[in-house]
């Protein structure tokens, strides 16, 4: 969403409740201050938020989450939201290092650990609505813009490539090479087959000649690839998830 859109919808959970006001009240500012319009929502209760998401169909944007938070931890609320479909952007909050991964895994875009400074939190937001997520490819004829980050895998198709994207149920057919595409999506893009890139950020497990999505599906993993791939993963993750 850019500056001038719809109103941006953000979620506070923190069962402390002193920590989820100043959070709260530090984001209410950072949007002011860009300009945004913000609908903000604070809850104390992580299966409180499930439930407006799940049973009264309320969308966000961004999730700001408490981690260790009783029977519920921030880990399984947001395994829980992105099951239910939830795409928005997240940033965790907490006192311990230890779930860093684990947030990962369930495509946290940023991991601060507590005591933060509303500094900390700025530049946090700052980079998820500053990021800018497209390329554009030769396809159908024309150019198209396509979102970098819903891109799970590239498969290479002769003298063409298919982008798999995560909001399609059929492939996007682009006219480049395999080695062309993986340059333009970036560097979070390592080839894992002779005929495949995948999307780190997609990637779920890593299995002996295979690799599990996040969306279920999965795609071969060649001998040759997977020490590589193995390597460019846990830089990945240690650059994306900073402890």
């Amino acid at each position: 969403m850019k500056r001038g859109d719809t109103m941006y919808r953000v979620a506070v959970c923190d069962d402390c409740a002193k920590d989820g006001r100043q959070i709260f009240q530090w984001a209410e500012q950072i949007f002011a201050q860009r300009k945004m319009e913000v609908s903000l929502s604070l809850f104390h209760n992580p299966q409180d938020l499930l439930a407006q998401v799940k049973t009264r169909n309320r969308q966000y944007d961004l999730f700001l989450l408490d981690i260790l938070m009783g029977e519920t931890s921030g880990i399984q609320l947001a395994q829980a939201l992105r099951e239910s479909g939830s795409r928005a952007k997240l940033i965790y909050i907490t006192v311990s290092r230890d779930y860093a991964i684990d947030g990962y895994k369930v495509q946290a875009n940023d991991y601060l650990v507590k005591p933060i400074e509303k500094e900390i939190l700025d530049a946090s937001i700052g980079r998820i609505l500053d990021r800018h997520d497209s390329v554009l490819v030769e396809a159908d004829g024309g150019l198209q813009p396509v979102l970098v980050s819903a891109v799970q895998y590239c498969e290479a198709d002769g003298h063409y490539v298919k982008l798999w994207l995560d909001v399609q149920t059929e492939p996007t057919r682009v006219r480049a090479t395999l080695s062309e595409m993986q340059q333009k999506l970036g560097e979070r893009f390592v080839r894992c087959h002779k005929g495949y890139v995948v999307n780190l950020a997609q990637v779920r497990e890593i299995r002996s000649n295979a690799i599990l999505l996040r969306s279920g599906m999965t795609i071969p993993l060649g001998r040759r690839y997977r020490s590589q791939l193995q390597e460019e993963m846990v830089r990945y993750v240690e650059k994306a998830v900073p402890l």
